[in-house]
């Protein structure tokens, strides 16, 4: 389920804190001045100036990079924060999936033999963001798999 997104100081905000509260920004579409016509582009990068914000970098399903200009944009529909497992955009998806796991697994590798609460909320926040199918499909990260619970109690 995501969230939706109010303007480019919102995007800037959550572009801004990505590490922390995971996910992407995607839009349905997104409709430049000349025509062109994007569906579902992830908003990567959104630059400013003072309170002036001037170029937003989006990845579009075809996996091509755009930087433009904010008035060459002439329509942006549907903004929201969603996870990376609810992406629609497959390429941004995918290639989002690959980095989150390989810093997982750094991750993992730089805490091995300490589990702090704060590596536990950090490991929970990565896989929450990309989804326990990812893990299951890696075999370095078998171990982070939730166990089911094994002691169940019947009340009479």
């Amino acid at each position: 389920m995501g969230y939706d997104v109010n303007g480019f100081t919102d995007m800037h905000t959550l572009l801004t804190n990505e590490r922390k509260i995971g996910g992407a920004i995607e839009a349905s579409r997104i409709r430049l001045s000349t025509g062109e016509e994007f569906t579902y582009p992830v908003i990567t990068n959104i630059d400013f100036s003072g309170s002036t914000f001037y170029s937003v970098g989006f990845v579009t399903d075809d996996g091509e990079k755009y930087i433009v200009n904010v008035k060459d944009i002439s329509m942006m529909a549907s903004c929201q924060h969603c996870p990376i497992q609810e992406l629609k955009n497959s390429h941004y998806k995918e290639l989002k999936t690959k980095q989150r796991i390989e810093y997982l697994k750094r991750l993992c590798e730089i805490n091995e033999g300490a589990c702090t609460p704060i590596f536990e909320e950090e490991v929970a926040t990565i896989i929450n963001d990309i989804g326990e199918d990812a893990i299951d499909r890696d075999s370095e990260l078998t171990h982070l798999k939730k166990e089911p619970l094994k002691n169940t109690f019947k009340i009479a």
